[in-house]
């Protein structure tokens, strides 16, 4: 006899698992029409929840897959290591998955599920800008790591993240505060309504705050690898557009930017101010340290493991988690005065 689980109930019942599990529960939270087709099946299959194994699940380790998209992005690289650490302290396993900046992080998840015995998914560095759909399809329960879907309201689903805008906005109001006023802007695809769509915002606001507007032809469009900021700056500053700052939406962008910077004999801060964001490790051993907006990695990760932990033995328990940012002053920016930079200890926080 074919043994069944709570997913081919789902599956059977065209219903989500979180679903099932709220039916089989008792739960109040269900429509009737659904709970009778779930039920339906369930008496039609003769299926019956075996405490054993429910009671053997939760001795053993969950196993999740973390979907990191973008290789060269160290910020991502270092929140899966700390997951994966951290992970291995609460006894829950991680099978890690890399994607390109450009490739289709949902259906690698579709790959991970029928390939592997994996109960839940991580995404790192995911957009979920129009693919509520696809999110809603997916057969696990997940969490997006460094992106707010507390908009979507789906099923399954939580997230942690800082509130992007208001970090990006913080970036941006400091070098207001120095004096700035040519600011040029690094980042991806603005247009889109995601976590660079939000700093883009950010971005914005800082200068409509202070009733000044930002100029478009200084928004250079990179992907987030160094070597692509490289090219691209150096692309923007052979174009002759004037800049006396730059703001960078990752510290890997940043470090491609200077380099691009250096070799066409522009000194930073001398020069042209860099502020990035993330605050990775190499930023502080830069000459000088990275002036950057701090996403705290660690914090990011166990809230992710303890999310994903959650949702794997009760889908319906979501939570979509904000946590706070901080401005990192190195030596990087400069005041056009000659004054020292203002001191904004721990500047503000996103909450």
């Amino acid at each position: 006899m074919e043994i069944l689980t709570i997913r081919d109930i789902a599956r059977l019942a065209r219903v989500s698992v979180s679903t099932v599990s709220r039916v089989l529960n008792g739960r109040p939270d269900v429509s009737e029409k659904t709970r009778a087709a779930v039920l339906q099946v369930v008496q039609k299959t003769n299926f019956t929840q075996n405490s054993n194994a429910k009671n053997l699940k939760q001795r053993n380790s969950e196993i999740a897959s973390i979907i990191v998209r973008g290789r060269q992005n160290s910020f991502l690289t270092d929140v899966a290591e700390r997951m994966i650490s951290f992970g291995n302290q609460s006894k829950a396993r991680f099978a890690l998955d890399f994607i390109d900046e450009q490739g289709d992080e949902f259906e690698a998840a579709h790959r991970q599920f029928a390939e592997r015995k994996i109960e839940g998914i991580v995404f790192l560095g995911s957009s979920t800008a129009g693919k509520e759909r696809e999110i809603r399809a997916l057969p696990l329960p997940c969490v997006f790591a460094t992106v707010d879907t507390s908009a979507l309201r789906c099923e399954g689903v939580s997230s942690v993240s800082v509130d992007d805008r208001l970090s990006a906005r913080m970036a941006v109001d400091y070098l207001l505060d120095c004096g700035h006023r040519k600011i040029a802007v690094m980042g991806g695809r603005r247009e889109v309504d995601d976590g660079i769509g939000q700093r883009y915002r950010g971005v914005l606001q800082s200068f409509e705050a202070r009733s000044l507007a930002f100029d478009e032809r200084l928004y250079v469009e990179s992907h987030f690898t160094m070597g692509c900021a490289y090219e691209r700056a150096l692309a923007f500053v052979r174009s002759g557009l004037e800049c006396t700052a730059m703001f960078c939406m990752s510290d890997t962008m940043a470090i491609g930017a200077i380099k691009a910077f250096s070799e066409f004999g522009l000194r930073v801060p001398d020069d042209i101010s860099v502020i990035g964001f993330d605050n990775i490790a190499l930023a502080r051993f830069l000459t000088p340290t990275l002036s950057t907006v701090s996403q705290p990695a660690q914090l990011i990760a166990e809230k992710s493991v303890e999310l994903i932990s959650r949702l794997i033995h009760d889908p319906s328990d979501t939570e979509n988690v904000i946590v706070p940012s901080r401005l990192v002053q190195g030596g990087t920016v400069r005041r056009l005065d000659g004054q020292e930079p203002p001191t904004r200890e721990s500047a503000r926080e996103s909450a």
